[in-house]
This record gives C-alpha cells, structure tokens and sequence, in this order.
C-alpha cells in the first residue's frame, strides 16, 4: 500500500516551543477515520510507525506529534524533559487538542479516535474531560493508576526545582520514579528490560539518545501532577458517560502494578457512569504491549474495536437521518 507521509509543525499552548506533527494518510483506498496517537514520556510518535502502517492498511489516516520535550519538538538535547516552567502538564493536552483542530477542520466527517499510551494515556484521559465528544472512541494502553504519592511526587520535584534549576535532572527523582521496575525479571540485560521481552526493541531503546534520558525536575512535577489530575474524582465524572473505552495492559507491567492500577482505573470510570468498557490483559506482556513479541495480538484486538465503533458509528448515522427525515415530513 502506497502511504503519504507528512511532517510539519505548530505553535505549542505553552507559546514558546515548536510541535512537530505527522499525518499518515493511506492513498487509493476509503479513508474510513483517523487514529491521533498521544505517545509516552521519553519516546516519539516515530517509534510507533510499523502500528501507524498497520491501521493505514485498514483505511485509517493516523496523525501524532511529538510532545514538547521529545523527539523532533526539541531543538537542543537540554529541551528533553522540558514542558514549560509552570503548568506543562496543561499544555501537553492543548497540543494534541490542536492536532485534532487540524485534522478536523480537514476531514469533518470521519470518525475520529484517540490512542494514548502510558504518560500518554494520562493526557488522553484528561483530554477527554475537555474534548470527548469530538471523539468516536478511545484506546487507553498501560494507562496508570491512583497513587497516593503523585501529589507528594510533585510537590518533591518542584522543590527541588525551585532549588536546583528548572532544567536540572535528577537522578533521585528518576531513581524514586522507576527502580523497583525490573524487579519481578529473572536476570535483566538491562535497566530497561521491563518494557518488554523483545530484546532488539529493548536495546534500540536504550541506545537512543531521545529515549535514554533522565526527566528535567519540572518534567517530574508534570508527570506526578499528570498522575494525581487523570486520577481524581473529577477526571472520571467529566468524561463523556457514552464515549467508548478499549483498555489494554500486560499482566507484568509495574507501571500499572501488573494489573491491579489498571483495574482500578476501570472501576472507577465504571462508577461514574462509564459503561462502554471493554479491557484487555496480555499474559507476561510487559509495559509496551504494542512493541511486545506477541504483539500482533494487540493490533488485532485494537482492529477488532475499531471495527466495532466504525458500525456503531455509521448506525448512529443512519438513524439521525432517518429522525431528521421524519422531522422534515412532519
């Protein structure tokens, strides 16, 4: 299959930095909707381009940008980790807003999904509190759940800071963020072996310079602060009751304390009126389900709901048609 490729960028919320974007739009077949892509903390859209090809295969126009502070959004290694010096976390979710502006005001009538991953997944959820009902549905990969040391975390990290430096990375913040990570891995290769079982995916990851990297202190106080707001009470209220959640996760990701975080997180859209839900564990699937040996897998059961919403979809349709014709004749 022939597949466009774009790249170009726009003004972040944050007002200072540039947003790369990529749109990936499948040529002489039915455009069917658009995916939009929220990828984690220290990785890049680019990484998750054999699954962008896999759904323009199907019909699908996929779109992401690289967050402020990752990838190509960055124009000096010291920008890596950096959202802005106060609210960043804000505009991490006003920038993949803008994205959709675009791909809407470009294509109105498709269906429109939205897949987070991870940190990624933490800003999809606080997106849609805002912007849900510009959504057919939404993927939600090794989300994260409550933690009553997120609003400890962040105030840590401010403090810290405050004192050293806005820019300045800490290893103590890291070390408190993920060590313990490979501890239910039989003898690691590598400090980065929980993000999967592929060793070659591992070992690209820890040789990147755009991935192996430590989060500036403001990064951390985002990130923690992310946590805590996709975690309250409020999050789960003011997400659209009808709007569609997939949930995956593997059974041995600590970042979502192998299952139990994740579970937590459906209950609780479940107790504020969420009902469309469906979830799904992957069995030794560790943090990167998309990038997992099994993980054809995945992008079979994320076709299968995609699938699933593009029929809900189009009944929908045809039956406020029908509503405005009978309008029309009365």
């Amino acid at each position: 299959m022939n597949i466009k490729c774009t790249q170009n960028i726009y003004k972040s919320a944050n007002g200072v930095s540039n947003v790369t974007y990529y749109i990936l739009s499948p040529q002489d077949v039915e455009v069917r909707g658009i995916v939009q892509l929220s990828h984690s903390m220290c990785e890049y859209f680019s990484r998750y381009t054999t699954f962008a090809k896999y759904l323009c295969e199907l019909g699908f126009i996929v779109c992401g940008n690289d967050h402020i502070g990752h990838g190509a959004s960055v124009s000096r290694d010291s920008e890596l980790g950096f959202f802005a010096k106060r609210d960043g976390w804000k505009y991490l979710v006003e920038d993949v807003k803008q994205l959709t502006d675009l791909m809407q005001r470009r294509y109105p009538t498709l269906p429109y999904f939205l897949i987070g991953h991870s940190m990624g997944s933490l800003v999809a959820r606080l997106y849609m509190t805002e912007y849900g009902d510009r959504l057919s549905g939404c993927i939600l990969i090794s989300t994260v759940g409550p933690s009553p040391a997120a609003v400890g975390g962040a105030r840590l990290a401010d403090s810290i800071a405050r004192s050293r430096g806005m820019t300045y990375r800490s290893s103590f913040l890291s070390n408190l963020s993920f060590r313990g990570f490979n501890r239910k891995i039989k003898h690691p290769r590598s400090v980065f072996d929980w993000l999967c079982r592929d060793e070659d995916i591992v070992s690209l990851y820890q040789s990147d310079a755009k991935c192996n990297f430590v989060f500036t202190a403001t990064g951390f106080r985002d990130l923690y602060t992310l946590c805590a707001k996709a975690n309250s009470n409020q999050t789960f209220r003011r997400t659209p009751h009808a709007l569609p959640l997939l949930f995956l996760a593997g059974d041995k990701d600590p970042i979502g304390k192998y299952g139990d975080g994740v579970r937590r997180v459906v209950n609780l859209y479940r107790g504020a009126g969420v009902k469309n839900i469906e979830v799904i564990f992957y069995k030794d699937a560790r943090h990167e389900v998309l990038n997992e040996l099994g993980h054809l897998e995945a992008f079979g059961d994320i076709s299968r709901w995609l699938e699933a919403q593009l029929t809900a979809h189009a009944a929908d349709a045809d039956e406020q048609t029908v509503a405005s014709e009978q309008i029309t004749v009365h």
